[in-house]
């Protein structure tokens, strides 16, 4: 038995007795050992949970800010896939310039090849992937933008050349469906293969037809059937030399507001679509043809490759073809009417 006595200061108030037994006593100390313990263990363990606690919290901001750096990420590669197909269209456009004006095709290569990947699901692009993506735009960029100067040199030093350029659409843009491509084609008459040397605009009866370049009207009206039958099957036709590097040819016009001798602006109302001749619909038919290939031969060109003012469907696919029927060689040569004597 422990017995323990309080004595207050205070002399007037009694004595406070307490009495431990043994087991009491016991079970004392191993109560105050065990919070003892705890707190013993509690200081040693301290470091470790602080540590834990430090790292859980460290990889939840990293956690965090990776995910801020997946979605950048993602935005920039979206925003790259963007500017490469807006490059893409940039360079083929300055491909259908460079072949317009009749430059060398060396101006046009080199530096436009460019890892397009439309499909792909952006979140699983590398780092790496993303910034040889980026070395390839900033090359292509600089080789789009020296072709340019380039070209705007070029054009500035020949402004007479390229005002005798054929460069836009022969009708309003969204007055046409084009019903016939350049090209191999089933003629609608006989049902036989044959080489369609032009393109066929559908469009309404009266629609204008404009003269895609500055020139001279070499003939308007309808060819004697005596002289040709496969021009006279044309219709209403107006013929226009452009500097007697281009000829360009409108068919199965409804009327004609030119005449042969006259001088025409690029852009000026020529005639109006109709479907004279031998002709299914009302429609235009247009034709391009260069002697830049052979000389004093007027040779047809796919036109769509010279009108800058639209965009057809694989034009990548059209520059890459050849630029000219020169394979084709029984076209109907032009008549000497269409030719005339040459203008400047």
């Amino acid at each position: 038995m422990i017995e323990i006595q309080i004595h207050p200061s205070d002399i007037r108030r009694r004595v406070r007795y307490f009495f431990f037994d043994r087991r009491r006593v016991l079970l004392g100390i191993g109560l105050l050992s065990f919070i003892l313990i705890g707190l013993i263990g509690s200081m040693a363990a301290a470091p470790t949970v602080i540590r834990r606690v430090y790292k859980t919290n460290f990889l939840h901001n990293m956690r965090g800010e990776r995910d801020i750096q997946k979605e950048r990420l993602r935005e920039n590669v979206v925003q790259m896939s963007s500017l490469e197909r807006s490059l893409e269209e940039h360079r083929v456009r300055v491909e259908k310039l460079i072949t317009v004006y009749g430059l060398e095709r060396s101006l046009g290569q080199g530096g436009f090849s460019l890892p397009l990947h439309p499909k792909a699901d952006v979140t699983e692009y590398q780092l790496d992937d993303a910034r040889r993506r980026e070395v390839s735009l900033k090359h292509a960029m600089r080789r789009l933008q020296d072709q340019l100067e380039l070209l705007a040199r070029y054009e500035a030093a020949n402004q007479d050349l390229v005002r005798h350029t054929p460069s836009i659409l022969p009708l309003p843009s969204d007055q046409f469906v084009l019903t016939s491509p350049f090209g191999n084609r089933i003629s609608p008459f006989t049902r036989a293969s044959d080489f369609h040397k032009g393109l066929d605009l559908s469009a309404p009866t009266g629609t204008p037809v404009y003269a895609t370049a500055d020139g001279v009207v070499n003939f308007a009206g309808r060819y004697p059937i005596s002289q040709s039958v496969a021009w006279w099957r044309f219709g209403n036709v107006v013929v226009v030399n452009h500097s007697d590097r281009f000829i360009t040819i409108y068919g199965h016009c409804d009327s004609v507001n030119v005449r042969a001798g006259q001088t025409v602006k690029q852009g000026e109302v020529i005639a109006n679509v109709g479907s004279t001749g031998w002709s299914t619909n009302s429609h235009l038919h247009y034709e391009v043809r260069s002697d830049l290939e052979e000389p004093d031969k007027y040779i047809p060109i796919d036109p769509r490759i010279y009108i800058l003012n639209y965009q057809w469907n694989n034009e990548a696919v059209l520059l890459m073809k050849a630029r000219t029927s020169k394979d084709y060689k029984n076209f109907d040569p032009l008549p000497s009417a269409f030719v005339g004597k040459r203008r400047s």
